[in-house]
């Protein structure tokens, strides 16, 4: 299990919060995601086996409202 910390720009309430929680949720392989609107970050919990940080980032931003890194 590989557990990171991503940053999160665009995030401004806590509709936003749930929708990037949703994306990060929807990728294949991920366990668990709290997203943090004061911290700007989401910790995700996921099989390395399955997908990637790079996979994680990319789902958040081609949601185009997002931007992770």
């Amino acid at each position: 299990m590989n557990k990171v910390n991503i940053k999160i720009e665009g995030m401004t309430c806590g509709h936003c919060q749930k929708s990037v929680n949703k994306l990060i949720a929807a990728v294949e392989g991920v366990n668990t995601c709290e997203v943090s609107l004061e911290k700007g970050e989401a910790t995700v919990e996921f099989d390395g086996s399955k997908t990637s940080k790079n996979v994680i980032v990319k789902a958040v931003n081609d949601s185009e409202i997002y931007k992770a890194n």
